[in-house]
């Protein structure tokens, strides 16, 4: 018969789990990963309960438990997973930043991001999980370098209701609902039912008028959609500081839509 001891192991929430990929990233031992974007799975014979993936979870859906084990599996070896060089996916916020540096100065380079529009969602489709929100998402790097590296981040714990299902959902459904509102409004502008409106606007509300360039040379649709896209864009980065500043670093992971949708997806696919 097989000795039992008690061993302090990372345990997770599944009920605020969002798949984010911080846990992954921050464990020296590479005992923890991300199971068909759908969950965070532990190998609790490699964990060795230090507590930085529960420290990293935005979401702290991860609580370090004592449970029991087997004296043999205890006796494994565990080592230290090597660091890598960097990897061109590291420096995604380089293209991030560039995307809305780049669209104050001409808003057509809005159309850009479509491509963060459409990519996470084809991996998800096709069986790549949240592949996207875990390695390529500029903004998710942006927002751990200006609250770990910067030391912005208050490192809080987010309000409960924030990292509820749904919140999850309900913001979803929100923010799909403001980007059906500016297709809508672009077909008018199409139909010549409007004219273009230069404005950024933040947080649905605030408008700033944009009119410091000419664009008498696009067709007006195609500089209404660019206008209404990176004022979507832009508030959901502002959002993510916002919430950077006043939980932890990476806090924006848990509500995003996007993330919702393709950890949804993936919940779909694994059925």
């Amino acid at each position: 018969m097989e000795n039992k001891i008690i061993k302090k192991k990372a345990n997770v929430d599944e009920r605020y789990c969002v798949a984010c990929g911080r846990c992954e990233k921050e464990c020296p031992f590479s005992a923890i990963s991300i199971y068909k974007g759908i969950i965070s799975k532990v190998d609790i014979n490699k964990c060795v309960g230090c507590g930085k993936c529960a420290k990293a979870c935005p979401a702290n859906a991860i609580e370090i438990k004592p449970i029991e084990v087997s004296d043999s599996k205890n006796k494994i070896n565990v080592k230290k997973k090597i660091k890598n060089k960097k990897h061109w996916s590291d420096y995604m916020w380089i293209v991030s930043t560039l995307y809305l540096v780049l669209g104050l100065f001409n808003i057509l380079f809005a159309w850009l991001g479509l491509l963060c529009f459409l990519i996470p969602l084809l991996i998800s489709i096709f069986g790549g999980g949240k592949k996207y929100c875990n390695k390529y998402c500029g903004r998710g790097q942006i927002l751990n370098i200006l609250g770990n590296k910067f030391k912005l981040s208050r490192n809080k714990s987010m309000p409960k209701f924030l990292k509820g299902k749904y919140f999850r959902v309900g913001f979803l459904i929100f923010f799909l609902a403001m980007f059906l509102n500016m297709l809508f409004i672009t077909y008018l502008v199409f139909n010549n039912t409007n004219s273009l409106r230069e404005v950024i606007t933040l947080f649905w509300i605030f408008k700033l008028p944009w009119n410091f360039i000419d664009y008498s040379y696009v067709t007006p649709w195609v500089v209404q959609f660019a206008f209404g896209f990176y004022s979507m864009m832009l508030t959901s980065t502002l959002l993510g500081v916002i919430t950077m500043i006043f939980c932890k670093p990476n806090s924006w992971c848990v509500y995003c839509p996007m993330g919702t949708m393709t950890q949804g997806i993936s919940i779909i696919k694994n059925k």
